[in-house]
């Protein structure tokens, strides 16, 4: 929890991602409501950059957008990721999706003015004001850690190895789903 795995660079072959977009920071949030109950995906409101992204569950159904086109259209907002059979009441200024599944995740792009130095950098930088935290740490959300995977390189299935995931967010490996 409180981690984002991100590339810090626009993606390219190495990647091995099906389509991925070459104008774009890539990141992805995986969330595990298991344990932890409701999880919060805080995306920063359009003030010099943007976020763009889904989040979906464990099958990739979708929950909502994220950014200009999603629920928060571009004001910022507080993804409340439920659990399946949540039943309590969702706190004022959060943003609910009710998830049929425990595990989910959301995939985020921090969008590029250009592939300069200084814009891939400035969208790095945006898209680490996105926060990942579970509900009952809100008051005092601790810090969210980004990992580059830049450079990781990639199984036959396409994925980061998928220790990553196992290691860092669950023991469920969400990367061979």
């Amino acid at each position: 929890m409180n981690q984002i795995l991100y590339w810090s660079r626009p993606l390219d072959w190495h990647n091995q991602t099906l389509t991925p977009n070459p104008d774009a920071i890539y990141l992805m949030a995986f969330t595990d409501t298991k344990d932890v109950g409701p999880v919060v995906i805080k995306v920063p409101p359009v003030e010099g950059g943007s976020i763009n992204g889904n989040i979906v569950n464990i099958w990739q159904m979708a929950l909502e957008d994220a950014g200009p086109c999603g629920a928060d259209q571009g004001k910022g907002g507080k993804y409340l990721v439920l659990p399946p059979g949540y039943k309590d009441k969702v706190p004022d200024g959060y943003i609910p999706l009710q998830s049929d599944t425990f595990g989910g995740y959301a995939l985020l792009r921090s969008n590029l003015a250009s592939h300069s130095d200084a814009d891939v950098a400035k969208s790095v930088a945006y898209a680490k004001r996105l926060k990942v935290y579970p509900l009952s740490q809100a008051a005092n959300p601790p810090e969210t850690v980004f990992t580059d995977a830049e450079g990781v390189s990639s199984t036959a299935s396409g994925c980061v190895a998928s220790a990553t995931y196992t290691l860092r967010w669950t023991s469920t490996p969400f990367c061979c789903i």
